[in-house]
């Protein structure tokens, strides 16, 4: 085999494709979290995502002292109701989730239990998993208490990131770290 060629092989063997769902209520900021991961825009206007949405990412991050190409194919999954029965479909297969609040709305921070527990109806308990209060441009309409946020991060075994998909405040981090969960999950 030429030098060419071994290389070839050595990249395919370090390639990484995954399945990552973004989940929560409507109007969280699901939608603007991925664009501006991908774009580094941001659209102040909302848009209603329907059905959902697929971005696909190539990170390289390095792990355990090794670099990875890492394909994160990003699941933007619809928050209204009347897409609820499409949650199969769109969970299937899924080898990581974001579970994505807005720290201005007390309703969608409760809710984060219900897409939680969507998610192990289909059999997702056993996935990395990132929780994600967003829009914290807006900390002085915050409703969700830090404390109430650790809780949850705990309950759910979920590492947690506030966000500003607006001013991008950890925006790439949560996606970075999301990787390497990733990556430490499914390659042992």
């Amino acid at each position: 085999m030429s030098e060419e060629n071994k290389d070839v092989v050595f990249q395919a063997k370090t390639e990484n494709i995954y399945k990552v769902i973004v989940i929560g209520d409507p109007a969280v900021g699901k939608t603007s979290l991925l664009t501006k991961f991908s774009t580094k825009k941001f659209n102040s206007q909302y848009l209603p995502t329907v059905g959902v949405n697929i971005v696909k990412e190539v990170m390289d991050i390095n792990i355990q002292g090794k670099n990875t190409k890492i394909n994160l194919m990003l699941w933007d999954i619809a928050g209204q109701p009347q897409f609820y029965m499409l949650h199969k479909p769109y969970f299937n297969g899924a080898d990581g989730m974001f579970l994505v609040f807005d720290i201005t709305r007390a309703s969608t921070f409760s809710n984060v239990n219900n897409w939680y527990n969507s998610a192990v109806k289909y059999g997702l308990s056993g996935i990395p998993r990132v929780l994600v209060g967003n829009k914290i441009d807006l900390e002085d309409q915050r409703k969700i208490i830090k404390p109430h946020t650790q809780h949850l991060s705990e309950k759910l075994n979920a590492e947690y990131f506030e966000t500003s998909a607006k001013t991008g405040v950890n925006v790439d981090k949560m996606f970075r770290r999301m990787a390497e969960l990733l990556y430490l999950k499914y390659n042992k």
